[in-house]
C-alpha cells in the first residue's frame, strides 16, 4: 500500500456551496449559472456587463502576490497602491473597446536535460482581464462537467480525485466484504 492517508470523507460531505466547483458565485453570476443549468441550449450573447469593476477588484485578488511582472513591469504592489483608479480606468477600457492586451513577456527556464523551457508571463492587466473573463464562462459551461470531472476546474485538484477515486473504491471494498460475510452467513446457516 501507498504512503496515501485516508481521505477525510466523500469530497461532497466538504462541499458547503451547491456548485459543482465547490466556490461561490456572486449574485449576478448565480443567475447566469441557473440560466445555463436551466435549459442547454440557451445562448449567451451578452456577457460584459458581468465584467464590471467588482469582477476586476475580485480578479486582482486572485492574483499571486510575489508574481512576476510582464513587459510593463507593474507589479502587484505598485498596482495596488491606486487600485480603486486602475480597476476603474480598466473597467472603462473593457466596456469602450479601448483595452488592449500587453505583449507576454518571454522567460526562459533551464530544463534538467540541459535545454530551456520557454515560459510566458503576461502582464497584470491582462492577468485581471483573464480571470475575470474565466470567472464569467466558468458560471456558464460548469453545468456541462460532471460531477466527477476534476481537471483543470475552480476549486478542485488532483488530490481531490485521488481522495474521491480512494472513498468509492473504500466503499465499494466495503461492500464486497459485506457481501462476502452475508454469503458465509447464509451458507453456514443452512
Amino acid at each position: 500500500m501507498e504512503g496515501r492517508g485516508q481521505p477525510e470523507g466523500s469530497p461532497r460531505e466538504k462541499a458547503r456551496v451547491r456548485t459543482q466547483s465547490r466556490v461561490a458565485l456572486p449574485p449576478n453570476l448565480e443567475r447566469v449559472n441557473a440560466a445555463a443549468k436551466q435549459a442547454a441550449q440557451t445562448r449567451f450573447t451578452a456577457l460584459l456587463h458581468h465584467i464590471d469593476e467588482d469582477a476586476l477588484l475580485r480578479a486582482f485578488r486572485r492574483q499571486k502576490r510575489q508574481a512576476s511582472a510582464g513587459v510593463d513591469g507593474v507589479t502587484m504592489a505598485k498596482y495596488e497602491q491606486r487600485l480603486t483608479d486602475n480597476i476603474r480606468e480598466l473597467c472603462g477600457r473593457v466596456h469602450t473597446g479601448r483595452y488592449r492586451p500587453h505583449p507576454v513577456r518571454r522567460v526562459y527556464i533551464p530544463k534538467a536535460d540541459g535545454g530551456k523551457r520557454p515560459l510566458g508571463v503576461p502582464a497584470l492587466e491582462d492577468k485581471i482581464v483573464q480571470s475575470a473573463v474565466a470567472e464569467v464562462l466558468s458560471a456558464v459551461y460548469e453545468v456541462d462537467f460532471l460531477g466527477f470531472s476534476y481537471g483543470f476546474r475552480p476549486g478542485r485538484n488532483p488530490h481531490m480525485a485521488l481522495d474521491a477515486l480512494h472513498t468509492a473504491i473504500m466503499s465499494q471494498r466495503v461492500n464486497w466484504v459485506l457481501d462476502a460475510d452475508i454469503r458465509n452467513f447464509l451458507d453456514t446457516a443452512s
